[in-house]
């Protein structure tokens, strides 16, 4: 049988693994961001450390691995002191071991090369690790993007519904364009800078599209389940045995403004894992064409007087992959995933089927939370003393 913290454990790891961390009740940097952090946050706190004595002395290396071993020993011992594993992840990482993380590295670079710019510079970096730790860690990022390119895998059709109905006419359009000298000398000629720039701006307005939709999706969500809708949705989860006593399922929590968020980062992430997807078979079909379909004579043309057709790739002397027409596809691509996400919000059919697969994965976390939260409730409410619903007895006469 689990002890309740267990299965509280095992309950919060089930909703971090689908991109949910702000469904955890108590969610906090000390006790949840960072201590899944550490792991990060040791490999990269030794990597400082050597990084800062790369224009060291032997003596300043030989201090830094000093210092470095004695860190990693001083881990180990208080581990097995505290009867915990030697390699066992701290519980809580509070201020006192990020103040660690910045301090020691930026100190043995100083001491090590005696230079304030190397000091500087492993201060900033390790303050810069610190902050990318903490978001990626606060929003579950890896394991989300996980979970979406796990969910968009599992559900192929939908991919393939979008891909048939959108291409044709999209294949249409762009095919067109791209066998004109305009989009050549625009998107061909373009820099990396303003060529990604460019991609930016379509793929913003596409997440505009993919936003319209998501507080009626969440609001829909919201709406509370009956005990068996939660028995079902718990089935497979920690929770399946725990909710079996489980007196009553309550009324949920309303999501609180963090979650929304956290729910609505979820849904823009399935599609926008679907829709990369799209970009990507979009830009190797029309990287492919260019090498078979376009010379790299009549590349050279198109672009006369604004640049020289910079080749990768020959084939067959005439035929090739060059660096402009990757430019070309990519853009396209982009404009691509622009089409889809418009496709998408605005096509009955196919925004019914995503809705309802990608509906039925959060309803069954919104279940399941809903029996979260119950067990919690149950857990803190004080038992009443025996007797307590008897009724007052009757004052002698």
């Amino acid at each position: 049988m689990n002890s309740p913290s267990d299965l509280h454990s095992r309950a919060d790891r089930w909703f971090i693994r689908r991109g949910l961390p702000q469904f955890v009740l108590d969610y906090r940097s000390d006790t949840d961001v960072w201590t899944r952090a550490s792991p990060f946050l040791f490999v990269t706190f030794l990597l400082l450390i050597v990084g800062g004595s790369v224009e060291a002395d032997a003596a300043g290396v030989l201090l830094v691995a000093l210092a470095g071993c004695a860190l990693v020993v001083g881990f180990v011992i208080a581990n097995i002191r505290g009867g915990r594993r030697w390699y066992a992840l701290p519980r809580r990482v509070g201020p006192g071991i990020l103040i660690v993380y910045v301090a020691v590295p930026t100190v043995l670079s100083l001491l090590a090369t005696r230079s304030w710019q190397a000091g500087l510079t492993t201060l900033l970096s390790a303050l810069g690790l610190l902050a990318l730790a903490w978001v990626v860690t606060w929003i579950a990022l890896i394991p989300l993007v996980l979970w979406a390119v796990r969910w968009t895998f599992l559900r192929v059709g939908d991919a393939s519904r979008l891909a048939t109905r959108a291409l044709p006419l999209l294949l249409v359009v762009v095919a067109i364009i791209f066998f004109t000298t305009e989009i050549w000398q625009v998107a061909g000629t373009l820099p990396a800078a303003w060529l990604w720039a460019s991609i930016g701006l379509l793929l913003l307005v596409g997440f505009g599209f993919m936003m319209s939709r998501v507080p009626r999706e969440i609001r829909e969500l919201e709406a509370p389940a009956d005990r068996a809708a939660i028995a079902a949705a718990c089935v497979g989860t920690p929770l399946e045995h725990a909710v079996d006593g489980l007196g009553s399922a309550g009324e949920p929590e309303s999501l609180t403004r963090m979650q929304r968020a956290n729910v609505g980062v979820v849904i823009v992430a399935a599609q926008a894992v679907q829709f990369t997807l799209f970009g990507l078979v979009v830009w190797v079909f029309f990287v492919l064409l260019s090498v078979v379909a376009i010379s790299l004579p009549v590349q050279q043309l198109w672009l006369t007087g604004l640049a020289t057709v910079d080749v990768l790739w020959t084939l067959n002397g005439d035929h090739g992959l060059t660096r402009e027409a990757l430019r070309v596809a990519t853009f396209i691509a982009g404009f691509s995933v622009l089409y889809a996400a418009v496709y998408s919000a605005s096509d009955g059919t196919y925004r019914q089927a995503f809705h309802d697969d990608i509906q039925r994965s959060l309803t069954r976390a919104m279940c399941v939370r809903q029996a979260y939260l119950a067990l919690k409730s149950e857990e803190t409410t004080p038992a009443d003393p025996a007797g307590a619903d008897a009724p007052p007895a009757t004052p002698p006469q």
